[in-house]
């Protein structure tokens, strides 16, 4: 077991509980920070691909989907008001959907900037496969992290994270300790079911010990022993399919890590592969079962 690598992911899980405790989720450095982690992930999908060698355009897909985080952002808090030339309001979704409508038709319409049209198209669709896999998915964050008041902290965003890092950290201890059955492992040798159960072992403990400390509490939604129980289990399950996703990508394209900037964690696209898929089902539950 890897001991500094415990202690360098614990100590950053302390300073991302304190931030996310004090500062309110409305607040522009959230904006920064958030924005922040999606373009640096975003640039490190594109270096993975460009490593396979699969083409796709860094730049005008990183800032295409910075745009989208920024517009997802601007639609969950409800501010400032989008008007149009004549002065007159629209839907606060149309400045969301038209950056992501305007991300995807840019990104096609660059084919015609190629003399060959077939490599034209690989880089269109290496483009949108990056897009997709990391600004879409993390805008579903974003989503979670702005679902309750925000003028107080992002709780449930911090729920969320509290989930996937402390489900990662039981997988990581479980499968060192006891895993002999291997999960995927053509995909991900080092994982195993023994790890999966470990993982839901302490997303467990942390929805129980949230359930106490919250009153009942998801963000604006209420929350109960019956939806801990579920999210326990699916958490980890669909974190689990995330990190394997992003082991699939690293593989075919034969690279270890997306990064090596933080030791024993990888780059950014590493620390968030699981959370930009519990992401979106966290958001879905709250909508569909919590509301």
């Amino acid at each position: 077991m890897d001991k500094k690598r415990i202690i360098i992911g614990a100590s950053i899980a302390t300073v991302l509980v304190f931030l996310m405790s004090v500062v309110p989720s409305s607040h522009f450095v959230c904006l920064i920070v958030l924005s922040a982690v999606c373009g640096v992930a975003t640039w490190e999908f594109y270096n993975m691909l460009e490593a396979g060698g699969i083409q796709a355009s860094k730049k005008w897909g990183t800032t295409c989907g910075v745009l989208f985080v920024a517009a997802t952002w601007q639609y969950m808090n409800k501010f400032p008001e989008v008007t149009t030339l004549t002065g007159s309001y629209l839907p606060h979704d149309t400045l969301l959907w038209s950056t992501i409508l305007l991300a995807v038709v840019s990104i096609f319409f660059r084919i015609l900037a190629y003399p060959d049209m077939r490599e034209g198209l690989n880089n269109a669709l290496g483009t949108l496969l990056g897009f997709m896999y990391v600004p879409f998915l993390w805008s579903f964050f974003i989503r979670v992290f702005l679902s309750g008041d925000p003028s107080k902290p992002a709780w449930a965003g911090l729920y969320l994270l509290a989930c996937m890092k402390l489900s990662d950290s039981g997988g990581y201890f479980f499968g060192t300790k006891f895993g002999k059955r291997k999960l995927a492992p053509v995909i991900s040798p080092n994982k195993s079911w023994e790890g999966l159960v470990g993982g839901i072992i302490f997303c467990l403990i942390i929805n129980v010990l949230w359930l106490v400390f919250s009153g009942g509490k998801l963000g604006a939604f209420d929350f109960n022993l019956g939806h801990a129980l579920i999210l326990s289990v699916l958490i980890p399950i669909v974190g689990t399919a995330g990190d394997l996703v992003e082991s699939m990508f690293k593989r075919a394209v034969d690279v270890k890590d997306s990064n090596t900037m933080v030791y024993g964690l990888g780059g950014i696209l590493d620390m968030i592969d699981s959370i930009l898929f519990a992401s979106p089902l966290l958001y879905i539950f709250m909508k569909f079962a919590l509301s």
